[in-house]
C-alpha cells in the first residue's frame, strides 16, 4: 500500500513584535506634536473674561488670581486660581471655566454691600460677610443703604454690631437710615427709620430683636424700645 503523505503545510505566524512598533511609531508622533503644541502660541492663554464683579475691577480679580495672559493654558490650576480669589474679603464664590485650547472664563460672586460706614472723609462700605472694604470708599451715595455713624472701628462692640446687622433680612435693613451708639450705654445702638422711629436696642441682641419692628410700622413717629421689655413711645 501506498501510504498517504499529509500535506506539508507552512505555518505562519504573526509577530506581535510588529504592532508594538506601529504603537510605538504612533505614540512618539503624537508626543512630538503635543510637545510642538505646548510650545506654540496655541497653547497660550489668548483671552481672559471676567464677569459677576461690582466691587472688585476686573484688573484686581486678574491680578489676585495670579492669571495672566501668553500664559501656558495647562499652567492655570482651578484650585489655585479660586484660593487666591477667596483671599479677598469681597469674594463669596468663585466659577472658573477652562475653554480649550486658549480661553479662561472667572466668574465671580460678590458678597453684596450692606450698609456704609461713616469714616468722617468717606464713607465705607459693609459687606453681608461683616467685613468692611476700608480700601473701597466712596465719597457720595444714594441713601438707598443704612449708614453706621460715631462708632469706633476699632472696639469689639463695633465688631459685634456689624457681625449682627449682617445677619438682618434685606427687608428690614431698607427701613433703617442710620445705625449709631446709644448715648451713655456703649452695648446698645439705636436705629434711625424711614418711618421716623427710632429704635433702641442691644448690640449683641440687634438681629433677633429687630424681627419685632415690622409691628411698628403703622405706628406714628417715637421710639421702638426692643429692650428686655417691648414698649412704644410717641413723641410729644
Amino acid at each position: 500500500m501506498v501510504e498517504r503523505v499529509p500535506p506539508f503545510r507552512i505555518r505562519v505566524e504573526h509577530k506581535a513584535s510588529s504592532l508594538w512598533a506601529v504603537l510605538f511609531i504612533f505614540l512618539f508622533f503624537i508626543g512630538i506634536l503635543f510637545v510642538l503644541f505646548l510650545r506654540s502660541p496655541l497653547s497660550h492663554i489668548s483671552k481672559i473674561t471676567i464677569t459677576g464683579n461690582q466691587i472688585l475691577t476686573k484688573q484686581e480679580i486678574l491680578q489676585q488670581s495670579g492669571i495672566r495672559l501668553g500664559m501656558s493654558f495647562f499652567g492655570v490650576k482651578t484650585k489655585d486660581v479660586e484660593s487666591n480669589l477667596h483671599r479677598v474679603s469681597a469674594v463669596k464664590q468663585i466659577t472658573l471655566d477652562k475653554q480649550f485650547p486658549n480661553t479662561i472664563m472667572i466668574k465671580v460672586e460678590e458678597y453684596p454691600v450692606i450698609a456704609y460706614i461713616d469714616d468722617e472723609q468717606a464713607l465705607i462700605p459693609l459687606l453681608a460677610n461683616g467685613a468692611f472694604l476700608q480700601t473701597y470708599p466712596v465719597t457720595s451715595m444714594l441713601r438707598t443703604m443704612p449708614v453706621m455713624e460715631g462708632w469706633d472701628k476699632e472696639k469689639a462692640s463695633f465688631s459685634k454690631l456689624t457681625s449682627q446687622f449682617a445677619h438682618l433680612p434685606a427687608s428690614t435693613r431698607s427701613q433703617i437710615l442710620t445705625v449709631q451708639p446709644l448715648e451713655n450705654k456703649p452695648a446698645y445702638a439705636v436705629l434711625t427709620t424711614r418711618r421716623e422711629h427710632k429704635v433702641e436696642v442691644r448690640i449683641d441682641q440687634l438681629a433677633e430683636r429687630m424681627k419685632l419692628y415690622p409691628k411698628f410700622l403703622k405706628q406714628p413717629p417715637g421710639t421702638v424700645h426692643l429692650l428686655e421689655s417691648v414698649w412704644f413711645t410717641p413723641e410729644h
